[in-house]
């Protein structure tokens, strides 16, 4: 959905310019959908009983196959409706939402925590997955290829990417389905029959639940780095490096190679980053929340200096001082991800100790909302920047036909998209969660408290 949806809703559903406008209206308004839509899905599953398979394990095998059916019907559109905006529109929205409310009711670190309170465990447990993700980013990359390819045999760029789709739903799921039935809740906490779910737990718990809060804030501005980061590099290779600013004509050639390094700078530095990860947290003897506040000083002081580098003019001397920062930004983006998941499980914990009600799901419903809502704003903000300068294109050369005296100022504000607000993103994220309230004594008596309250039911 990341790599294709767009590019065949745009080129090759059949739609013509209704494609591209059902496609951008559909992705911004499906983030206003999830404002209301992720809270309410929150409290379903924390409503969920204890049953043979857990408690929210249920809900992933849902995920499975509402994510499966969504994505395999938005590419099987049938010719015949083609030809009719209202029908069209009714199948994507349909469909569309078949996918997203699937993917909704997904969120890793609800069986992590429930599979284990053990920190090195926990961390172990994100790796695999984490790693698996860039690995499939990596194919992500090459579908358009795919397509090329089978659309030799087919004829139709239109079947090849519905077929590339249903194989790919198809091995998913599969794979999917087996991964769920070796998954093991362990540490689900048993509740009284009589404390029912009530959606206003979640406003109680936004205003009673301090870590949960901080991390809230804190998310709020260091969730903007990657999106940032990766919002607007390929504008800065395309014009700062390939590009004769005398008369806009760009060399298409170069241009392939160095947003190819884009490409692989999004997938390689995470994967290493999550790699190292264990390694670093062990160098601050396992505590997650010294690890997390150090990457983010890290994350930082690269963004920073990418803006140093433009500002003295040395940045567009050479790429290698542009994907330099871009790496370790990325790298340490990386390392992250094992601390950061650690804090969000921990505030899951920390709830149920504190109120002695499992409410994970609603917990991590506002970091959930977040990753999405900050992904669709770091677009926007590039594509503001692009206004403002009347940014156009010649779509048969590549070479820019706009206002060549704009294109300085231009780049100028793509680094300091992609390196300094990340820079000082990451200076409030710290700030905020410096004042994280839980240490280790706090962290037995919680580990103490879910052991002792654990369900006695056999779970498969």
């Amino acid at each position: 959905m990341s790599t294709m949806f767009m590019t065949f809703m745009t080129d090759y559903a059949g739609l013509g310019k209704l494609g591209a406008t059902l496609a951008t209206v559909l992705l911004l308004a499906a983030r206003i959908i999830d404002a209301v839509d992720d809270p309410i899905q929150g409290f379903i599953m924390d409503r969920g009983k204890i049953g043979k398979h857990g408690k929210y394990k249920p809900f992933f095998m849902i995920s499975i196959i509402m994510t499966a059916i969504g994505v395999f019907f938005l590419y099987l559109m049938p010719n015949g409706i083609t030809g009719s905006a209202f029908v069209v529109t009714v199948w994507v929205i349909f469909f569309y939402l078949i996918y997203d409310i699937g993917a909704s009711f997904y969120n890793q670190n609800l069986l992590f925590r429930s599979m284990t309170t053990d920190i090195n465990e926990r961390s172990k447990l994100l790796i695999g997955p984490r790693v698996w993700v860039m690995f499939i980013g990596m194919m992500g990359s090459a579908m358009a290829a795919i397509a090329v390819t089978i659309q030799a045999s087919t004829g139709s760029y239109k079947t090849a990417y519905m077929i590339l789709a249903m194989v790919a739903m198809i091995v998913s799921s599969i794979i999917s389905v087996i991964g769920w039935f070796m998954v093991k809740e362990k540490h689900v906490v048993e509740q009284d029959p009589e404390d029912k779910v009530k959606f206003s737990d979640f406003f109680e718990l936004m205003r009673t639940n301090k870590p949960m809060m901080l991390n809230f804030f804190k998310c709020i501005a260091t969730g903007f780095i990657w999106t940032f980061l990766f919002a607007a590099p390929v504008y800065y290779v395309k014009y700062g490096y390939c590009a004769d600013l005398t008369t806009g004509a760009v060399n298409m050639e170069y241009f392939g190679t160095l947003s190819m390094i884009v490409s692989l700078m999004m997938l390689f530095p995470l994967l290493l980053g999550t790699v190292f990860a264990n390694p670093v947290l062990k160098a601050f003897k396992g505590d997650f929340l010294k690890t997390h506040i150090f990457d983010l000083a890290m994350q930082g002081a690269s963004g920073l200096l990418m803006f140093i580098l433009q500002i003295l003019g040395l940045l567009r001397t050479s790429p290698i001082f542009f994907f330099i920062p871009m790496f370790l930004m990325a790298f340490f983006v990386g390392i992250d991800f094992v601390p950061g998941s650690n804090l969000s499980m921990e505030i899951m914990d920390y709830t149920i100790y504190k109120t002695g009600k499992d409410r994970s799901a609603l917990t991590g419903v506002l970091e959930k909302f977040l990753e999405k809502a900050q992904n669709a704003v770091s677009t926007a903000i590039v594509g503001a920047v692009l206004i403002a300068i009347g940014y156009q294109v010649d779509s048969v050369t590549g070479n820019y036909v706009g206002d060549i005296a704009k294109m300085p100022t231009m780049l100028t504000w793509m680094i300091v998209i992609i390196g300094l607000v990340p820079a000082i993103l990451a200076f409030v994220g710290i700030m905020v969660i410096k004042d994280y309230p839980i240490d280790q004594t706090e962290r037995g008596k919680i580990h103490e408290y879910i052991a002792n309250h654990q369900t006695k039911k056999e779970i498969d």
